[in-house]
């Protein structure tokens, strides 16, 4: 029995030595206040961002943990036994911890990234400071894609266009820029395309067009100049009107010829009936007048 009481009380000595090392700190040090100041960031995709720890400027950092997720779950850490900050798969190799500020690097940005990032410091007086940032992850804006659809002339003066901007991220708005000035210009846009009908009264060399995509303070833009052509859509028009008339006033003769040959013998009896019989004589089927004698 003594021995079973000698046991357990050396287990509890064990447990309180081996206790976990941050939650004994824990234990000892001094809090300043829970998060004392909390920061938005924005990163872009791809690209690297550092989170700021704001720690005191008069401090001697003596530890330093960054945790997400409201557990706290450490994905860099540092103390005396150095920095780690392969904590977790989804941040491994992409980390750095500066150990004199405190601050997160993190690169190769991924739009899950976005969350709330919560850093605990401890200076070398153990005082305690907690912070959080706020990270906001974003897409660059690509160049949009401008695209000549229709050209055609109303007249030798005149034209229209029709063009097409599309931008492979979602959620901006479209700007056209035009020069020369078109007399009238209607614009069709949704979340990531834009069409344009541009109409111009006379016809200029060339036109110099202009798509650019907005969003919040990013700004992309695509050029496009359009010369204009001779207009040949007229021409092709003028001779595909000559030839339907064409067509049709020889269809007409031929059916004229055609009802004249199959209905010849009544033509020819309403032609004698009308000149009269004796006046003319039929050979096979020519008509031939009669001989005059004196």
């Amino acid at each position: 029995m003594r021995f079973i009481v000698l046991f357990l009380l050396f287990q509890a000595m064990s447990s309180g030595f081996w206790l976990n090392e941050r939650t004994r700190w824990r234990l000892q040090v001094k809090v300043l206040g829970q998060f004392s100041s909390t920061t938005t960031v924005i990163g872009y995709v791809g690209e690297t961002i550092t989170l700021p720890a704001k720690a005191f400027k008069s401090w001697t950092l003596a530890r330093i943990d960054w945790s997400i997720l409201h557990n706290f779950t450490w994905i860099a850490t540092w103390d005396q036994e150095g920095v780690n900050t392969e904590r977790r798969p989804e941040y491994r190799g992409r980390l750095s911890l500066n150990t004199t500020t405190g601050d997160l690097t993190m690169r190769d940005l991924r739009l899950r990234d976005a969350m709330h990032y919560n850093v605990d410091l401890l200076n070398s007086s153990n005082y305690n400071q907690v912070n959080r940032v706020y990270l906001v992850v974003k897409e660059r804006l690509k160049k949009p894609t401008i695209q000549l659809n229709q050209y055609f002339t109303k007249s030798e003066n005149g034209c229209v266009l029709v063009l097409n901007c599309s931008s492979p991220v979602t959620g901006v708005a479209f700007y056209w820029e035009i020069e020369p000035s078109c007399d009238h210009c209607s614009n069709n846009s949704s979340s990531d395309t834009s069409e344009l009908i541009a109409f111009f009264s006379t016809k200029p060399d060339s036109v110099n067009l202009t798509c650019i995509v907005k969003r919040e303070t990013d700004t992309e833009s695509n050029n496009l100049i359009s010369k204009i052509k001779v207009p040949m859509v007229e021409v092709k028009s003028d001779c595909g009107y000559m030839f339907a008339c064409g067509f049709i006033t020889a269809f007409l003769i031929g059916m004229v010829g055609i009802l004249l040959y199959q209905f010849r013998g009544k033509i020819i009896e309403m032609f004698q009936q009308h000149v009269g019989p004796g006046n003319l004589h039929l050979t096979g089927s020519k008509v031939q007048p009669e001989s005059v004698t004196s």
